[in-house]
């Protein structure tokens, strides 16, 4: 059994993104959600989400409408430009 937990753990270190985190967990959720939002506020170049992977918006959108998600506290934009 130990060898079959160093393999799996050998595994989940070759399947992280570029934040370093395995893909889908909740720390890899959270984080990707602060970038975007830190994106979206501006606080933060486009540069900087450049590599990211796709899915990470994809999971961010779904995950906006949970009461934890930072993207989901920025109230929603009108053309006319008010909240």
């Amino acid at each position: 059994m130990p060898n079959f937990r160093r393999r799996i753990l050998k595994l989940e270190a070759q399947m992280t993104d570029t934040s370093g985190l395995v893909p889908h967990t909740q720390k890899w959720l959270e984080h990707w959600d602060r970038q975007w939002y830190l994106y979206m506020t501006d606080q933060i170049p486009r540069e900087a989400l450049q590599n990211s992977p796709w899915q990470t918006l994809a999971a961010v959108i779904q995950y906006s409408h949970d009461p934890r998600s930072l993207v989901g506290s920025i109230p929603p934009y009108d053309e006319d430009g008010s909240s």
